[in-house]
Formats: C-alpha cells, structure tokens, sequence
C-alpha cells in the first residue's frame, strides 16, 4: 500500500517539477512527441503520444510496466500476457477528442504521458528505452569524413520532418536517434539550452541542437563555434556549425547545430555538457597584466 502510495505522489509531483524546470524551451514537449519509435524515457520529460479514435497504439518497453494510472473512462488499456516475451501496452481511445495524463511505474521510475486524441495525428506505435538501459546498438565504425561530405542543410530538414510527422520518424529511425538533454545556461543575461542531441548512424554524425534566447535589452553576441561540448572528462571537437545569426537582438531566439562526426557517443546514455566563452562578470575578475616599466 505505502509502495502504491508513493506511485501517486510521483505522478502528480513528476509533472510539477517538469514544468518548473528552469529556461525549458517551449517547444522541448514535440521533440519527443515527433519519434515514433526507439524513443529514450526520462522522468523529467512528458512524453506525447498521439491516438485516434478506432485505432489501437502499441508502447513497447524494455521491461514490465509495474503500474499504469491513466482515466479509463477515456482511454482502453491493454496489456501482454504474462507469459509474453515482449513489454507491452495496448490504446485505444473510447473518445473522439481528448486530451489526457497516463503515469507509468517501470522498474522503480514513474514516467509522465501526456495522451492526445484527434484525428490529424496517430502513433500506431512506440518502442522505448529507458534511462540507463542502453541503446542496445553496435554503433559502427565509421571513418572521418571531410566537412564537405555531410550535408548539414539536409539532416536539420530531416530533424524538422521528424518532428512534424510522427510516422516519418518511425521510417527512418533504423537511420536516427535523438535524446532529450535539456540542461541550461545563464550567459551574459542570454538563456542558453542545450535541447537534444540527434545521432545520424549512417555518418556517424551527433547533432547537438542549442536554443540561444535573448531576454535582455542589449545585443548579445555568440557564435556556435564558441560552444565547446563535452561529457564529463571527454571533450568533443566540432567538425561544423550551423546557425541563424551570432547576434541576438533583445527579444531574438536563435537555434544553432553543432556538428560531431566519428566519435561512436551512444547518446542514449550520454548526458552532453556545454562549455560557453568567459561572460562579462567572469572577465572583469580577471586581473590585468601588470603595466611595463
């Protein structure tokens, strides 16, 4: 009963201190509502599902759902048999148009779901992993390549596309992988987000997608080559960047691509981190060289 208890409480809580998280970027919800399939799970994101009447979606997990809390006046819950070898749940909306919260207990986590029922949208289904799990990928070798022979134009309007569609992300995701990072900066009075991370296995290429928003009243300089990512110990050279503008008007948003290639990052257990230029404060304290004689 108390283990139960504790379900609940996190359930509500979860969401609460989601929507609290410091600088989140507005816009950090669709990214993971876009991937229809190998989709990593995070207690500190709301995951979309998209669901339409007559339709039943299947969720496919790396190990059994302990719990599900979810209004089944509104939503058909069903579940694999005991003896199955494959992690599931079963949806099917008993509404035309909903808009609804499932929590999950998986493994001593609860995850947050945010069910939504139309007609424009559906996700037929959605195979995850969870935190720490692995992305159970033999990441390949792949040898550098030239800045010339990755075509960054291209793979930022395949991120756009599977954000948009949900069922164009499951067709390519033998070729894509993305994770949610949402780790934040104060720089300079300019919010800085680190949203996610893509992975292009084919080049070997991460794609590390960084909102840049200016609430200040003054023209913020940053360019995305003076953003230095790393992971714990580990540096990572950039091979290319792409960008709006490195002048943030006050009120501006920019989002700037930074550009691995080579490095074998299983980014579903990565957590990036971003190494920004010394700010103004930070240059002040800096004692000037002593005058010559």
């Amino acid at each position: 009963m108390k283990r139960f208890a504790s379900f609940i409480f996190a359930c509500f809580t979860g969401v609460t201190l989601w929507a609290g998280e410091p600088f989140a970027p507005a816009d950090a919800d669709p990214y993971r509502a876009a991937l229809a399939d190998g989709v990593r799970l995070s207690t500190r994101v709301v995951e979309n599902v998209y669901l339409m009447p007559e339709q039943i979606t299947k969720l496919i997990f790396p190990k059994p759902v302990d719990e599900v809390s979810v209004n089944t006046q509104v939503i058909n819950i069903g579940r694999n048999p005991a003896d199955s070898k494959e992690h599931y749940l079963l949806l099917s909306p008993k509404v035309a148009s909903a808009d609804v919260n499932m929590h999950l207990a998986i493994d001593g986590r609860t995850y947050s779901f945010r069910l939504i029922v139309g007609k424009e949208k559906v996700n037929y289904r959605k195979t995850y992993t969870v935190e720490g799990g692995g992305s159970g990928r033999n990441l390949s070798k792949v040898p550098p390549l030239a800045p010339t022979e990755i075509n960054t134009t291209r793979l930022i309007n395949l991120i756009n596309q599977i954000k948009r569609d949900p069922n164009y992300a499951s067709l390519v995701a033998k070729d894509m992988c993305f994770s949610p990072q949402g780790i934040s900066y104060l720089w300079n009075g300019a919010e800085v987000t680190l949203q996610a991370a893509w992975h292009y296995y084919p080049q070997d290429v991460v794609i590390l997608q960084v909102e840049v928003h200016n609430p200040t009243s003054q023209a913020v300089y940053l360019s995305a080559a003076q953003i230095e990512p790393f992971i714990a110990n580990t540096d990572f050279t950039y091979l290319l960047t792409q960008q709006g503008t490195k002048v943030l008007l006050p009120g501006q948003t920019d989002i700037k691509y930074i550009f691995l290639q080579g490095q074998r990052i299983d980014i579903e257990n990565a957590r990036f981190e971003l190494r920004l230029p010394a700010n103004k404060t930070q240059l002040k304290e800096i004692p000037a060289p002593d005058a010559a004689p």
